[in-house]
């Protein structure tokens, strides 16, 4: 996944003028806003635009390929129509969201030609994280894949990330959260339900006090776009 460096630092110093901003008059008056990241794990497009209510989210002459990710941007409270277009301006999908202010939301893009599908969920701080660890949470967005488990270097995995069958709204929202994990540099390995390796990706640094989310993306059995194990920073609040 195409990381940035400094995300969290970013995100946090983003979220404090966004969620802070100010209209100047008599009174200081709050601009009611919400923060939004942009993740890309559609395999059958080689990128994607973020629309909100028509406007585009990012520079449209540089559209964000697969297995990237955008750092947040802000969106105005209210309901808020978030589509997403791949080539030829071609709308993949589009979800209608109540935006609520002072809120942190993640879209994840993934799916296929012929059912495109996007999930957004709110992120939220875990108290119960201490500052000497990393607050972690997987989804399965990947094709041709059932019952996914994933596991970190030689922790045990906890059980909400065993058998996770391909995501819906309903299981993103139900998985959204973060749980503690260590910090340190890890390799991590998806394995299906029979308990092969169907994904493993070396070397991920999971630093103390940040949040990220992991994600199996790509199509199994596929030389192109074949699974993968994707690390997105998350800000959260």
């Amino acid at each position: 996944m195409k990381n940035y460096r400094l995300f969290n630092f970013i995100a946090i110093a983003l979220a404090t003028f966004l969620l802070s901003s100010c209209l100047k008059d008599n009174d200081d008056q709050r601009v009611p806003m919400a923060l939004f990241t942009m993740v890309n794990g559609y395999s059958d497009a080689n990128a994607v635009i973020y629309y909100a209510d028509g406007g585009a989210l990012q520079n449209p002459n540089y559209p964000m390929e697969f297995k990237s990710y955008r750092p947040i941007v802000g969106l105005f409270t209210g309901a808020r129509k978030i589509a997403v277009s791949a080539e030829y301006n071609s709308i993949l999908t589009d979800t209608t969201i109540t935006v609520k202010d002072s809120t942190i939301y993640t879209s994840f893009l993934f799916g296929t030609k012929a059912k495109p599908v996007q999930v957004i969920t709110t992120d939220r701080i875990n108290k119960d994280i201490k500052n000497t660890e990393t607050g972690l949470r997987f989804f399965n967005f990947a094709e041709g894949t059932d019952m996914v488990s994933l596991k970190i270097g030689d922790q045990a995995s906890p059980s909400e990330w065993t058998n996770r069958a391909k995501e819906t709204q309903n299981s993103a929202s139900a998985h959204q959260g973060f749980i503690a994990q260590k910090s340190g540099t890890f390799t991590v390995t998806a394995r299906d339900k029979a308990g092969k390796t169907i994904a493993t990706r070396s070397d991920i640094k999971l630093v103390e006090g940040y949040y990220y989310s992991l994600i199996l993306i790509g199509k199994a059995n596929d030389e192109k776009k074949p699974l993968y194990i994707g690390l997105v920073a998350q800000a959260a609040n």
